[in-house]
């Protein structure tokens, strides 16, 4: 029996600055039904950033209340580089994995789906804040990116879908930064 996941204690950004940053690759779990799951599910974040062959890779890391990665967005060319900076660099720093538990994050990550997507915050009749993710057009060096990011975690590139992709986080759930 598993006990239930902690409550809410780390650190998350507001969607307002996740939407500011734009065109993002967003991974997460196959099981989730849409990219934005990991977003509803997460309790915190975490800034990664690490050589990935060629180029650096940074990335938001989110876990669930059981510690485990829920969702990850990764900065790519066409993203708003400001913006990103304001969101990643208020979130704690973790160095990426290393063997042998790479190997282990690695074979976890085969089961994820990637999806070049456009943030963006609607608010609905009653004032909450939402986070809708559409399908987001790259230039060629932003595609090219995606995809080695894509392959280089083992993920399926996947084309995302503009009317799944809506969460709403009520402000209770979470703090937000």
């Amino acid at each position: 029996m598993r006990a239930p996941p902690a409550p809410p204690s780390g650190v998350l950004p507001a969607a307002e600055r996740l939407a500011a940053v734009a065109s993002v690759l967003c991974l997460h779990p196959a099981r989730q039904r849409d990219a934005l799951d990991g977003w509803l599910a997460a309790t915190e974040a975490v800034r990664v950033a690490g050589p990935d062959g060629l180029a650096a890779n940074e990335a938001m890391v989110f876990r669930d209340g059981y510690g485990r990665a829920c969702w990850r967005l990764h900065l790519l060319p066409d993203s708003d580089f400001l913006a990103w900076d304001q969101v990643s660099l208020a979130l704690p720093s973790r160095p990426p994995p290393r063997w042998p538990s790479a190997a282990r994050w690695w074979r976890r990550m085969r089961g994820w789906r990637a999806q070049v997507l456009r943030l963006r915050v609607v608010v609905d009749h009653e004032g909450r804040r939402i986070l809708v993710a559409e399908a987001a057009q790259l230039s060629d060096v932003g595609a090219r990116h995606a995809r080695r990011i894509a392959a280089a975690h083992g993920a399926r590139l996947i084309a995302a879908h503009a009317c799944c992709c809506l969460a709403r986080r009520d402000a209770a759930l979470a703090p937000h930064s």
